[in-house]
């Protein structure tokens, strides 16, 4: 007598009778491949944020209204006015330190990718404070008193650190991280000028975000 199975051959509702046909393989370069969709609205909404991140930092700049003025007394004692830090707008009245060879100016020179930086002393502050100016090298014949106005930043933070400091070093001029900088080229009214530019940036910024939530892994032909 054959022995009969007697179990239930009935497939429960929601179980495949073919589990293989839904088997997903493990790795990471099949979850990437499963989810390159995904991975790539990431991809464009990091690019944005990147952009957005700095474009944020120009437009709070360009909302700036007066300078703050600095302190020549308090420069040469190595102060900045209470609250003032760097990235502010500020301003201070001086005459320019030239050297007294106009041969051989003490401007120190900062240039890489076809942009030059040039950093020169005041007279009345010595190697308290540097100006920065940009791309145009300045007038040497230029020795009066003036009001000079930008970003605050120091020698530890402008563009090009190290080229900057090789410049510095032959020009005689100093180095340390801490001696505070004014980037005369850095001025609200120059940013904005160009805050539509700005504005478009960060409406990019969102619509990337609104397309990822949106779209998810979906493909962008939809096949």
């Amino acid at each position: 007598m054959v022995p009969m199975d007697t179990c239930d051959q009935q497939t429960p509702p929601g179980h495949s009778p073919n589990p293989s046909e839904h088997y997903e393989k493990r790795g990471l370069g099949a979850w990437i491949k499963r989810n390159s969709w995904l991975l790539a609205r990431l991809f464009v909404v990091m690019v944005f944020t990147f952009g957005a991140s700095t474009t944020a930092a120009n437009f709070s700049y360009g909302l700036h209204g007066e300078p703050v003025p600095l302190n020549i007394e308090q420069l040469n004692r190595g102060e900045l006015p209470a609250g003032t830090q760097l990235g502010d707008y500020v301003e201070v009245t001086g005459t320019p330190d030239f050297g007294p060879n106009p041969e051989r100016p003490r401007i120190a020179v900062s240039s890489r990718y076809e942009a030059s930086y040039y950093y020169f002393a005041l007279k009345e502050t010595g190697s308290n404070l540097l100006i920065q100016t940009a791309q145009t090298p300045p007038d040497v014949t230029d020795t009066g008193q003036r009001v000079w106005r930008g970003k605050l930043a120091n020698v530890g933070t402008v563009i090009f650190h190290d080229t900057t400091q090789r410049g510095l070093e032959m020009a005689d001029l100093p180095q340390d991280a801490s001696v505070p900088v004014i980037e005369t080229g850095d001025t609200p009214e120059y940013y904005r000028q160009i805050f539509p530019a700005y504005s478009t940036i960060i409406g990019l910024w969102i619509l990337s975000i609104a397309w990822l939530v949106w779209k998810k892994n979906k493909p962008i032909l939809g096949l």
